[in-house]
């Protein structure tokens, strides 16, 4: 991964390095940190263009690939898993400002904070495990409305159609 050409002397920013759901509003935020971080490294380095692109990547890869995955895995497509999570925001919210050690507070709150990187609410929500838990649903989700969409599947999906361990025997039920 990387957001830039030393060959051709280029560096992208904003959508054409990260582009991603509006889900967690932070597209405009994140484009203008990307330009900011550039022009600290032209300081840093002497306007010394092929230095700068390579620091440009190490440090803002990681947030745009930070960005693209809260913005996907963050908010659950699935009404029941939002509400949850909605629920406990709100409860870790609460019981983070009493109980600040033993309580990581609420990764949706923290996003856009001054100071605080996507990155690092990234590693929140995969800590609480937030972003395991809705990536499992929402893939799941995306994968089959594109299966129906396509045609790929012309059928519901069987209660039984998957794959069965009894007795350390692998059975394969076809529905």
């Amino acid at each position: 991964n990387f957001y830039h050409s030393t060959r051709l002397n280029i560096a992208i920013m904003g959508d054409a390095a990260h582009a991603t759901s509006p889900s967690v509003g932070m597209g405009m935020n994140t484009a203008l940190a990307d330009a900011l971080c550039f022009n600290r490294l032209l300081d840093e380095y002497k306007d010394d263009i092929k230095v700068v692109l390579n620091e440009y990547s190490n440090e803002r890869v990681k947030e745009g690939n930070a960005l693209t995955d809260l913005s996907f895995y963050l908010f659950s497509l699935c009404g029941s898993q939002a509400l949850k999570y909605v629920i406990y925001g709100v409860l870790r919210s609460y019981l983070s400002k009493w109980f600040p050690k033993l309580v990581l507070e609420d990764p949706q709150a923290v996003i856009g904070r001054k100071g605080v990187k996507l990155s690092q609410v990234y590693a929140m929500a995969t800590q609480i495990g937030i972003l395991q838990d809705v990536r499992s649903k929402n893939d799941y989700l995306r994968r089959e409305y594109f299966e129906k969409r396509s045609g790929l599947m012309t059928h519901e999906r069987s209660v039984w159609g998957g794959t069965l361990k009894k007795a350390g025997v692998l059975l394969m039920v076809i529905s």
